[in-house]
């Protein structure tokens, strides 16, 4: 509790992230960079980035998109190859959300989150990490199911399921899930949230 956890996905957002870590004094960061080379996101913004998630990728055309991306670190870019054959290869328009700082995200206001997650979208989050945590934002996860290996990154990538190709099948996979599901997608922004501290401030 009270630490924000910080993967940037390109310079942009590393940016962004040393600025939360030098303005937020109340608060520890641990920045958690990739050791493999990351390209510049097309639409990555530091500013953007600094309301801890963001819109990187929008969906193509009028109304809401059919799916939803949620990455994090390195794993954004994978998104967003994924969501660029998805609509190309199936017509799944396809945002992606980058969430450098799940913390600072969930830190904003409702509309504001609402505005890139709204909850009732069928969203898949990928992140080569643990699933856990990921629930509150996505209906469906790509993640770190049992201890890791050591190898070459991108086989590695591929064995445990983060490569695009495998993204943008999942994410196929839950747009048809929820199209053969009797009833609407469930709402995951429709739910209590309760603070228990009731102590002094400090």
């Amino acid at each position: 509790p009270n630490m924000n956890v910080c993967r940037p996905a390109d310079l942009n957002e590393m940016a962004a992230c040393y600025q939360i870590a030098l303005t937020m004094h109340m608060t520890p960061s641990v920045i958690c960079g990739s050791r493999s080379v990351v390209a510049p996101l097309e639409h990555s913004c530091r500013d953007k980035a600094m309301h801890g998630g963001y819109i990187v990728l929008p969906e193509e055309g009028e109304g809401a998109p059919d799916l939803i991306l949620v990455g994090t670190g390195s794993e954004v870019w994978r998104c967003v190859d994924a969501a660029k054959a998805l609509q190309a290869d199936h017509s799944i328009r396809t945002r992606v959300v980058s969430m450098p700082v799940v913390e600072v995200f969930d830190a904003q206001s409702e509309e504001y989150r609402h505005s890139c997650l709204p909850g009732n979208i069928p969203t898949l989050s990928v992140e080569a990490s643990a699933e856990h945590g990921w629930h509150r934002f996505s209906h469906a996860q790509i993640g770190m199911q049992r201890f890791g290996l050591s190898g070459p990154l991108e086989e590695l990538f591929q064995m445990f399921g983060f490569g695009a190709e495998n993204v943008a099948a999942k994410g196929k996979e839950v747009v048809e899930f929820y199209k053969n599901l009797d009833g609407p997608v469930p709402d995951l922004n429709s739910r209590p949230k309760f603070n228990n501290f009731t102590g002094p401030g400090h």
